[in-house]
């Protein structure tokens, strides 16, 4: 598939290894903390607690904390300038109970009763040559597979030589990215699965902008693509293991990147109910063109006591699973709870008007998914909140130049409260 940014993640008793990356010094430490339960390590933070002077008293009036985070899509990975994936990433999207499903039934029902008339594209087609079997395998007259990298593109070949019920020439595997090659024709459906945990990163924009003006016979008809519109939501979000670690022996400033977190991750907890983010239309004759500001928003928050409740209850259950006293899984629940790490972020791919893949819950819930929750730090240590409370950011993508040059994104605010301290 084109480069995307679905790396495998943990649960929490191995999420330390994620952030062995922030700074060399730090390897050995937390190679110890790998095994740890959820109780150690929010033990820890007794020992590495930091009260900002201002909030020394710890109750403040109608006071206010900036926060802020800045990052590119391809922060963290071996490549700056391309997101790749290995056999790990792939298989977990092709098996992916809640994704490949619900594309091959909306293909279907997109090339029903019209057997060997569409042409098709699929943009990123993988080493599998999933989306674009499946499209052959419902009727499409001639499916494009386009793809990236060299060894996927041979591979794909193969696969595609090996499916005997779909007949020779119907699938044609074109290396490249889609930007850069021709058709012979323009195509009635394109197959564009190249979306990542933030929508945008994965060079969606360009890619689909450049599909409209060359490849497609429709443009700005819905029924010309699946998925037809990818959105990325947001919900403000504590952190067990950013409460858990802190100064002298951790430094999250030292980290440039967004922590990226299995969906059904439960360390990290949502605050208030998400918020949309991003919602790119691939039919949009407005798609933004490279270099433009791509997505500008301005969110509000307010902290819900419901999901303060649920989310202390869930933290404490677990600390009584692990073996914490009563007393201990209490106080240290309540503080996890009560804490914004930063701004949690997830996919959405809206396929048709009835199909809708969610990477979490509707309500952001914790589930499985080959996508990951996305979720920069927005400062140094957590900031305390009360339900009430209110987390106002700007959120906004400036996109590359290229398909291939990273997305560059920044989130920027004020949490407002009247109970307001930073841990």
């Amino acid at each position: 598939m084109a480069a995307r940014s679905r790396r495998s993640a943990v649960r929490m008793h191995s999420l330390p290894l994620l952030l062995i990356l922030a700074a060399a010094d730090l390897h050995g430490a937390l190679q110890a903390l790998h095994n740890f339960k959820r109780r150690d390590m929010l033990a820890l933070h007794a020992a590495s607690c930091v009260v900002c002077p201002a909030f020394a008293s710890g109750i403040m009036s109608s006071t206010s904390i900036h926060v802020a985070a800045s990052w590119s899509a391809t922060d963290g990975f071996s490549d700056a300038s391309f997101i790749s994936f290995d056999e790990g990433a792939y298989a977990a999207m092709r098996d992916d109970a809640r994704r490949t499903p619900l594309f091959a039934e909306a293909i279907q029902k997109r090339l029903a009763g019209q057997p060997g008339e569409l042409t098709v594209l699929d943009i990123g087609t993988g080493p599998f040559a999933l989306l674009a079997l499946i499209a052959a395998r419902a009727g499409a007259k001639k499916v494009y597979a386009i793809e990236a990298s060299k060894e996927a593109a041979k591979r794909a070949r193969k696969t595609i030589a090996a499916a005997k019920d779909v007949p020779p020439g119907t699938i044609t595997v074109i290396e490249g990215f889609s930007t850069q090659i021709a058709l012979d024709e323009k195509v009635d459906l394109v197959l564009a699965e190249i979306v990542g945990s933030v929508a945008s990163e994965e060079g969606l924009y360009a890619t689909i902008s450049d599909a409209q003006r060359r490849l497609v016979k429709k443009p700005y008809d819905p029924s010309s693509y699946i998925p037809q519109r990818c959105q990325t939501l947001a919900a403000p979000a504590s952190f067990a293991l950013h409460y858990s670690l802190g100064p002298p022996q951790f430094d999250w400033t030292r980290l440039k990147e967004p922590v990226r977190l299995n969906c059904r991750d439960e360390t990290a907890q949502l605050l208030a109910d998400p918020e949309l983010v991003e919602d790119i239309a691939f039919y949009s004759p407005d798609l933004p063109t490279p270099g433009r500001l791509a997505s500008s928003a301005r969110l509000s928050f307010s902290v819900s006591a419901e999901r303060l409740r649920a989310n202390e209850a869930l933290y404490r259950a677990e600390l009584l699973r692990e073996g914490a006293s009563a007393e201990e899984a209490s106080s240290l629940s309540a503080a996890v709870a009560q804490s914004f790490s930063g701004l949690a972020l997830w996919p959405r791919l809206v396929l048709d008007d009835d199909i809708v893949v969610e990477s979490r819950g509707p309500r952001g819930e914790a589930q499985q998914s080959h996508w990951q929750t996305v979720l920069p730090l927005t400062s140094a240590r957590p900031v305390a909140v009360a339900a009430g409370d209110e987390i106002g950011l700007a959120y906004a993508v400036d996109i590359g130049q290229r398909v291939a040059a990273p997305a560059k994104y920044t989130i920027s605010g004020q949490v407002t409260s009247r109970n307001l301290a930073a841990k």
